[in-house]
C-alpha cells in the first residue's frame, strides 16, 4: 500500500475514531447540560478548559517529532519518554497549584477540587502521545481507533451512570481519569516498546529545537480557539461563559470529525512526499476537505436554533446566534487550516509558528478589544478578522511553496456555491415546517435531509468535475 492509500485509510480511521469519541463526549455533554444548572455547567466547562490547556502542552511536538524522523531509534524514544514524563509531572504540579488557585478565586472551592482531581491527566495524556507515535508512524490507525473508541465508550457509560445517581461534576472526573488510564495501559501493551529513563544531551537538543516552536504554536492555537470563551467568562460572567461554550460545542465536534482528522495525517503523509509534489497534494486535500467541511459547518449554522434547543435544552437557546456567527468563519478556516502542518512536514516549524502568530491577532486581540460590547459584537469582529488576515497567511507560505490564494478559492467555489444554495433552501422550507407545528426532532431531521439533498444535487448537476477528481483520488492505489 503506497503513501497516498495509507494516508486515505489513516484519515478514514481517524474520522471513525474521532466520530466515536466526539459522539460520546457530545452525548455526555448534552446530558450534563440538561442535568446541571447554568452556574454548575459554567464551573464544569471552566475546569475542563483549564485541564485541556495542560493536556495540550504535554501532547505537543514530541508526537510529530517521532513520526517525521526518517528512522525509528529506540534510544531516542527513551529520551523522548523521559522528557515527556518530566514535563508532564511538572505540568501536573503547576495545574494543581496554579489552576486550582485560579479556580478557587474565580469560581469556587468545588471548581478548585475538581481541577485538583483532574490534574493527573497531563501525565496520562503525555505518555499516551509517545506510545501512539510509533503506531501512527506505522499507519496503525485501526488499532488506535479500537483502543481509544473502546475507552471512550467505557468512560461515557460510567460518567452517565454516576451522573444519573447524583454524583454531578464528579461523574466527569471519574470518567475522564478512567478513560485516559485505560488508553495508556492499552497503548503500552500494544506498542511493546522497551523504555529506559535516560536523556541524552544530543537528543534533548533535537527535541527542544523541533518542539519549542510547536509548543508555542499549541499555546497560540489554544488561545486562538479559546480566548473568546475566557474573555467572556472573565468579563461577562459564568452564565455567558456557559452559553458561548455550548455554542462552540457543535463546531468543535465537526472540526474533530473533519478538519482535525485529516490534519492529523498531513505530517506523516506529507513528510514522505517529494517537495515538488507537496503543493499538488495540498490542493487535492483542500478540494476534498472543502466538499465535506463547508456544507457541514454552514448547514449547522442554518439550523443552529433547533440544534441548540434539541441538544442542550431551552435554557441555552440564546446560544443559537453565537453558533450562526461562529460557523460563518469556516471558509477562511478551511483555506488556511492545513498550511502550518504543510510547513511542519518539511521541518519548517518556525515559519509554521509565524502563521499561528498571525492568526492569533484575529482572535486574542480582536476578542479582547470587542468583548466589552457583548458576545455578538465580539464574534462578528472575529469573523471579519479571519478573512482579512487570510492573504497574509498565504503570503508567508509562498516563501517555501508556490501556492496561490486565487486557485485555493477556486477549488473551494463548488462547495461554497452549493452550500449557499443549500442554506437558502433550508430557510425557505423551515418557514413552512414551523407553520405546521411539526415536532422539533422531526423538523430538524427534515431540514438536514433537505439540506443534504440540495447540496448533493447542486454538486452533481453543476460541478461534476469535482466529483470526478475526488473519485479518481479515492481509486488511486
Amino acid at each position: 500500500m503506497n503513501v497516498k492509500k495509507k494516508t486515505l485509510t489513516g484519515s478514514l480511521w481517524n474520522v471513525a475514531r474521532t466520530f466515536t469519541i466526539s459522539f460520546i463526549d457530545l452525548f455526555v455533554y448534552m446530558y450534563l447540560a440538561r442535568l446541571l444548572t447554568l452556574e454548575e455547567f459554567g464551573i464544569l466547562t471552566f475546569c475542563l478548559l483549564v485541564v485541556e490547556f495542560a493536556n495540550m502542552l504535554t501532547n505537543v511536538g514530541v508526537n510529530q517529532n517521532l513520526i517525521q524522523r526518517k528512522e525509528w531509534d529506540l534510544t531516542y524514544f527513551s529520551s523522548v519518554f523521559t522528557f515527556v514524563l518530566s514535563a508532564s509531572v511538572l505540568l501536573t504540579l503547576l495545574l494543581a497549584l496554579i489552576g486550582g488557585g485560579v479556580a478557587f478565586y474565580v469560581h469556587s472551592k468545588l471548581a478548585a477540587l475538581v481541577i485538583l482531581s483532574l490534574s493527573i491527566l497531563p501525565v496520562l495524556v503525555g505518555l499516551q502521545s509517545i506510545f501512539s507515535a510509533k503506531m501512527e508512524r506505522d499507519f496503525l490507525n485501526k488499532e488506535i481507533t479500537t483502543i481509544k473508541g473502546s475507552a471512550a465508550v467505557l468512560s461515557g457509560l460510567l460518567t452517565i451512570l454516576l451522573a444519573f445517581n447524583g454524583f454531578g461534576l464528579w461523574s466527569v472526573v471519574v470518567g475522564k481519569i478512567t478513560q485516559h488510564t485505560t488508553v495508556l495501559i492499552w497503548f503500552i501493551a500494544k506498542a511493546k516498546l522497551r523504555v529506559s529513563l535516560s536523556l541524552q544531551r544530543s537528543h534533548l537538543s533535537e527535541i527542544t529545537s523541533f518542539c519549542l516552536p510547536l509548543f508555542a504554536i499549541a499555546v497560540i492555537n489554544f488561545l486562538h480557539g479559546k480566548a473568546s470563551n475566557l474573555y467572556v467568562g472573565l468579563v461577562l460572567g459564568a452564565e455567558k461563559f456557559a452559553l458561548i461554550s455550548v455554542s462552540k460545542k457543535g463546531t468543535e465536534v465537526l472540526s474533530q470529525l473533519t478538519i482535525t482528522s485529516i490534519n492529523k495525517m498531513i505530517v506523516p503523509s506529507m513528510s514522505r512526499v517529494d517537495s515538488e509534489k507537496k503543493v499538488s497534494a495540498f490542493y487535492k486535500v483542500l478540494h476534498f476537505t472543502s466538499l465535506v467541511v463547508l456544507p457541514s459547518f454552514l448547514g449547522l449554522g442554518a439550523v443552529s436554533e433547533k440544534f441548540i434547543v434539541l441538544a442542550f435544552g431551552e435554557k441555552f437557546s440564546d446560544s443559537a446566534i453565537f453558533l450562526q456567527i461562529t460557523t460563518s468563519m469556516i471558509i477562511a478556516q478551511t483555506l488556511t487550516w492545513f498550511l502550518p502542518n504543510l510547513l511542519i512536514s518539511e521541518g519548517k516549524t518556525k515559519d509554521a509558528l509565524r502563521l499561528k502568530l498571525i492568526s492569533v491577532v484575529g482572535s486574542v486581540l480582536v476578542s479582547g478589544l470587542t468583548v466589552w460590547f457583548g458576545v455578538e459584537v465580539m464574534l462578528v469582529s472575529m469573523a471579519v478578522a479571519s478573512y482579512l488576515i487570510m492573504p497574509i497567511i498565504v503570503r508567508v507560505v509562498k516563501k517555501h511553496y508556490d501556492i496561490k490564494l486565487r486557485k485555493m478559492i477556486k477549488l473551494c467555489l463548488p462547495a461554497i456555491t452549493s452550500s449557499f444554495v443549500m442554506i437558502a433552501v433550508i430557510k425557505i422550507v423551515e418557514v413552512y415546517l414551523d407553520s405546521y407545528g411539526i415536532p422539533l426532532i422531526l423538523n430538524l431531521l427534515v431540514l438536514v435531509c433537505i439540506g443534504g439533498g440540495t447540496y448533493s444535487l447542486m454538486i452533481i448537476l453543476f460541478f461534476k468535475d469535482s466529483i470526478g477528481e475526488i473519485i479518481s483520488l479515492l481509486k488511486k492505489k
